[in-house]
């Protein structure tokens, strides 16, 4: 085995990897040559093969027999399972496409983006000068905690004190943290509703159940009849029908809840009401132990900063230290801190304002221009920064192709809606288009539906 002597690798990197590379099955037990004797053969020093044999040794190829020399391994004693060789198979990303009526995205304001730059630049001079003081605990920085207390008071009537507040990385996150503390019991979720809740539900070792929703929100009738431990809902503005929970829905909720139960609210979207201010939140009725609430920052700064909150019942802040003691912050200390200035700067409720105005702009774009519409039914709220459709009698697949020509998305409710009535609700997000690509994404996605209306498709 000649060694190269002009390579820039090392010689006894060299003859380690040949040596690596001779070994196979048919080598199992046996011998290699003396440290001595293979030094000699290949003309270096024995240090070099001394070397050499030190990492077959250390990757387990090779065992050493005190007194009688060097052996391979016999592979079958240890080698691990072969890779696959199947393809891997990536999930598809959908083709981008201009006029893109997703949910969960938002448009930037030049205004509140800048206030946030100036929010981390803060941020960053606060850590240099003490750099210990932004490193959060599992709960998040109390500084942070205490301004969410003031804010949720002051929007949504929360009734909460820093102690009870969990900063997470969005609501999903800490639904996840409350599954994790809560005993195995039945959860009652929205249908239609989130998608993926039931698996996350699963995942934790709990049974979901759907519970319909009505044109008043959550259905009472079947919570009191299928009675699960846990209801998880979203009575601020209902996921994705956009319906609320009236205030006396809301109180007999909660006498159904009593002190056995245990309700989850979700008060995503629940600010972006354009018709009447929003509700208080169904937390600000409760008794103390009743409502586990769950937010986030999405809509305050942008989706990807994935910030978000969980106001632990008072019941369940000592079970959440039992479990979750020892775990490290779930959001960077630097981005909680920006976040802390940007509340103190007051930018945090000033982009709420703002995004309200702009997208209640949008809401009322959108369903002018869907009145006009004879194939596209909307369901309007008031409410949210999505709208949900129904467009009847044009098959689903010819309906996403034909948009998707015209560089238009829009998205079915089959994942969100367990036995759909029919295959032809559809979810708008208006939030990510700019007041001009909206009005030109509604006019594509009515021409193509009166189009393939007319031909039958």
């Amino acid at each position: 085995m000649p060694l190269n002597r002009s390579e820039r690798t090392s010689m006894y990197l060299q003859l380690y990897r040949q040596l690596r590379a001779d070994y196979d099955d048919t080598r199992a037990n046996q011998p290699l040559w003396s440290i001595r004797k293979m030094a000699q053969n290949l003309g270096v020093s024995k240090t070099t093969v001394a070397q050499a044999y030190d990492q077959l040794v250390a990757e387990g190829i090779v065992y050493s027999v005190p007194g009688s020399g060097y052996y391979y391994r016999d592979q079958a004693d240890w080698s691990p399972d072969q890779p696959s060789t199947d393809q891997i198979v990536a999930p598809k990303t959908p083709i981008p496409v201009k006029y893109d009526f997703r949910y969960g995205v938002t448009q930037l304001l030049s205004q509140s983006w800048n206030a946030w730059k100036r929010a981390v630049r803060l941020a960053l001079r606060q850590t240099e000068q003490q750099p210990t003081a932004i490193y959060p605990d599992a709960q998040g920085l109390p500084a942070l905690r205490a301004a969410l207390v003031r804010f949720l008071k002051t929007t949504r009537g929360v009734h909460a004190t820093p102690e009870q507040i969990v900063i997470t990385n969005g609501a999903k996150a800490g639904l996840g943290i409350l599954l994790s503390i809560l005993p195995r019991a039945t959860l009652g979720i929205e249908n239609p509703g989130y998608r993926g809740l039931s698996d996350l539900a699963a995942s934790y070792g709990h049974t979901a159940v759907n519970i319909p929703v009505t044109a008043d929100g959550l259905d009472l009738a079947t919570v009191r009849r299928v009675n699960p431990q846990v209801v998880y809902t979203t009575p601020g503005h209902q996921f994705p029908l956009g319906v609320v929970l009236p205030i006396e829905q809301r109180l007999a909720l909660l006498k159904w809840a009593g002190d056995d139960h245990l309700i989850i609210e979700d008060d995503y979207d629940s600010e972006y009401r354009y018709r009447a201010h929003p509700l208080p939140a169904l937390q600000s009725l409760a008794a103390a132990n009743q409502v586990a609430y769950l937010g986030t920052f999405s809509r305050g700064i942008d989706p990807t900063l994935r910030m978000g909150y969980l106001v632990l019942p008072p019941r369940l802040v000592s079970v959440y230290h039992q479990h979750y003691q020892y775990q490290a912050e779930m959001v960077a200390g630097l981005l909680q801190q920006a976040m802390v200035n940007y509340f103190d700067d007051g930018a945090y409720y000033r982009h709420l304002s703002r995004n309200r105005s702009t997208n209640r702009q949008k809401y009322r774009c959108l369903c002018d221009q869907l009145k006009r519409s004879k194939q596209i039914r909307p369901i309007m709220t008031g409410a949210g920064v999505h709208l949900v459709v129904q467009i009847p009698g044009i098959d689903q697949a010819t309906l996403l192709t034909a948009l998707e020509q015209q560089q238009v998305r829009i998205y079915p409710l089959n994942s969100n809606w367990t036995a759909m009535p029919s295959a032809d609700y559809y979810l708008l997000g208006f939030a990510g288009l700019t007041l001009s690509d909206l009005k030109v994404g509604v006019q594509r996605l009515m021409q193509v539906c009166e189009r393939l209306s007319a031909t039958g498709a």
